[in-house]
């Protein structure tokens, strides 16, 4: 008799799941059915498309790598899926979708703005994110020209001292463009060398920056020594960063006794008195 009470409870506790596995099973369906049938009703039609933001990606292009196209269906593809391949364009640094229930789609892309440019077989030019945005055949005047290292896949899109060994020229690019040395505006000319870098002003001063360590402290002394020059009216030629304990600024006067280290004892004092006063400017 207990076996069979027993058996009993256990054949009702039996059906009890399978009722509860069959009330899901309805349930889910129904959701998907319901989700399958708005999907594909003409109430998620796409009416209209609105591209604002962009200047150098067409507004053809967006519609065409994101699928937004009148007539086409809006849920098809995930937002999360339209945004990865909008923001896949070169040009494009971030974009964002809405969606009414009215069929009106508003796309708001933000572009990326160039900055450098490498000299390869075309022009590379390249934001300051280090991402290539485009090839160009002609050479800009307006743009920071970068060289000293090659770059592994010149492709649009691709981005740009992204190995390990390129650490150091990212953070001193990086560094470079900090608002605090004043200098973002001021260098024409960058070259990266494995050990050494080395740049040329607006102005045409070449700077031997040296090594790609302390680098906050030698970009502060430039900044004070450029500042120095540009109130003084200095014809200032080179500056070397790193030949001996203080920065050497050479002018067009001094340029031929630098070079053949005939310098007399006033100059020395001249320069040493130079160096210590852009010591003291640091300081304060």
């Amino acid at each position: 008799m207990k076996k069979l009470e027993k058996e009993k409870r256990k054949l009702n506790k039996k059906r009890k799941y399978f009722r509860i596995f069959i009330r899901f099973f309805i349930f889910f369906s129904f959701i998907f059915l319901l989700i399958f049938a708005l999907k594909n009703s003409n109430l998620f039609k796409i009416k209209n498309v609105t591209i604002d933001g962009n200047k150098n990606v067409s507004t053809a292009t967006i519609k065409k790598v994101s699928g937004l196209n009148k007539g086409n269906k809006y849920f098809v593809i995930s937002k999360k899926d339209r945004l990865e391949k909008i923001k896949s364009i070169p040009y494009i640094n971030d974009a964002k979708i809405s969606y009414s229930i009215s069929g009106n789609v508003k796309v708001n892309v933000t572009e990326r703005t160039p900055y450098y440019q490498i000299e390869s077989n075309d022009y590379l030019i390249v934001d300051e994110d280090f991402r290539i945005i485009k090839n160009s055949k002609k050479k800009s005047d307006n743009l920071v020209n970068l060289s000293g290292f090659n770059v592994d896949d010149p492709k649009a899109g691709n981005y740009i001292l992204t190995n390990k060994e390129d650490e150091e020229k990212r953070d001193l690019l990086l560094e470079l463009k900090k608002n605090e040395y004043s200098l973002r505006g001021n260098i024409r000319d960058i070259e990266l060398l494995d050990s050494i870098a080395t740049f040329t002003t607006v102005g045409g001063i070449k700077i031997e920056f040296g090594s790609y360590s302390n680098t906050s402290y030698k970009l502060r002394m430039l900044s004070l020594i450029l500042d120095d020059i540009k109130k003084t009216n200095k014809n200032a030629i080179i500056i070397q960063m790193e030949k001996g304990d203080n920065p050497i600024l050479i002018t067009d006067g001094e340029e031929s006794k630098s070079k053949n280290n005939n310098k007399n004892k006033k100059d020395d004092n001249n320069s040493e008195n130079k160096e210590k006063s852009y010591r003291e400017k640091e300081k304060n």
